[in-house]
């Protein structure tokens, strides 16, 4: 009935083409493939669910549910890390790459060198520090839009060929942009210092959320089948997700975690984000209860970088222990009043201008930034050790 109303599912299986051929015999519109967990997103109508889900050769049918970044403006009078409304002008540069003495290792030459961090985010620009590294050195290795189903290389000729010389651009949000910045930046700050915890780690960007910060389950899944497929020609070893979504059942039954468990049996270190549903305990979002991956929370110094005893977790970070009873997060790093590069026409800039600081560079807390700091760290320590397993990384 082709006027009955219709959703987005996504529908798993024991094999990916017998799911899309079920799907299609069906009736349904196939949408995405999602090899990583044999399933596919497609649009049903009701029944067409109801005669899917007695069929053999289905394991499970999901609701393609949203899933929002985990990063945001300071809300102000004590909100995201407690700070007031005049506390942004109180600080011009954050100094989180010396909270975690990533500037100690840069000056030895530890710098992220050769260890590919995949962004999963809403794009990337190639703004101040994101697209070179600390020597200049291009390099923005890939760009791949989950939404559209459209890849982009650095190199090379054609329509997929990434000209960073013409300012490339595919982050309307800004988010994306600000994690990179915050993993990897190479540009120096006033200071001296560099603005990313990894400066010479090469980047892959994968576009999973609108204008809006917002996504589906459907889209991160193919970006995270992505990432899976292209990690050893693009040699990613780091998979930043500083996104969140609520639980909806056990983590092993849900298709999001599905996939970022493959990635993790694949080899690649996931960093997620803790979520920023706090204080409340069981509060941790999708990935970040997925017990395989680092999962991040959020401190702040509380605007007082010298000075270590006042900093606290930041009242937004979620906060375990998971509904499995697992204890999450495992760390915390600087998450509160972070100042990272983006676009000054992306959304969040404009949505929030008081803490757009000029220069490109725009003043955001949550636990997607603190999550951008681990995945850096995570870079600079398979650059000094790069034989160690994800589990490895973990324990250290």
């Amino acid at each position: 009935d082709s006027t009955a109303e219709r959703s987005s599912y996504i529908v798993q299986g024991a094999d990916l083409a017998a799911v899309k051929a079920l799907v299609t015999m069906e009736g349904g519109e196939i949408t995405h493939e999602l090899g990583v967990i044999r399933a596919v997103a497609a649009e049903l109508t009701i029944e067409q669910v109801a005669v899917l889900e007695s069929t053999a050769g289905i394991r499970r049918i999901y609701g393609n549910a949203p899933v929002e970044t985990s990063g945001k403006p300071d809300k102000g009078n004590g909100g995201d890390d407690g700070s007031t409304d005049e506390g942004i002008a109180g600080s011009a540069y954050t100094e989180f790459p010396s909270l975690v003495d990533a500037d100690v290792l840069h000056d030895q030459g530890i710098d992220g060198w050769g260890i590919t961090i995949a962004v999963l985010d809403s794009g990337i620009y190639s703004g101040p520090g994101i697209t070179q590294d600390r020597y200049g050195k291009d390099r923005l290795k890939a760009v791949y839009d989950a939404t559209t189903d459209q890849q982009y290389y650095t190199g090379g000729k054609g329509k997929s060929a990434i000209d960073l010389s013409d300012g490339f651009d595919i982050d309307d949000n800004g988010h994306g942009s600000h994690v990179a910045g915050v993993a990897a930046s190479g540009k120096l700050s006033d200071a001296g210092k560099y603005n990313g915890i990894a400066p010479a780690a090469p980047l892959v960007a994968v576009k999973v959320f609108d204008a809006n910060g917002v996504g589906s389950y459907a889209d991160v899944i193919r970006g995270v089948d992505w990432v899976v497929a292209n990690k050893q020609n693009l040699q990613i070893r780091v998979l930043n997700m500083s996104l969140s979504a609520p639980p909806r059942s056990h983590y092993w039954d849900d298709p999001l975690n599905q996939a970022v468990m493959a990635a993790w049996e694949a080899g690649i270190v996931v960093v997620a984000s803790a979520g920023n549903s706090g204080p409340d305990a069981q509060s941790i979002g999708v990935p970040g209860n997925v017990p395989y991956v680092i999962t991040v929370g959020a401190m702040t110094d509380n605007y007082t970088p010298a000075d270590g005893s006042d900093d606290r977790l930041a009242t937004f970070s979620a906060v375990g222990p998971t509904y499995e009873g697992f204890v999450k997060p495992e760390v915390v790093a600087p998450g509160g009043h972070i100042v990272a590069s983006m676009e000054g026409t992306d959304q969040l800039a404009m949505d929030h201008s008081g803490f757009y600081m000029g220069a490109n560079f725009f003043q955001m807390s949550g636990t997607s930034q603190a999550t951008a700091v681990v995945s850096g760290i995570a870079a600079l320590i398979l650059q000094m050790q790069p034989g160690l397993a994800p589990d490895a990384v973990k324990c250290k």
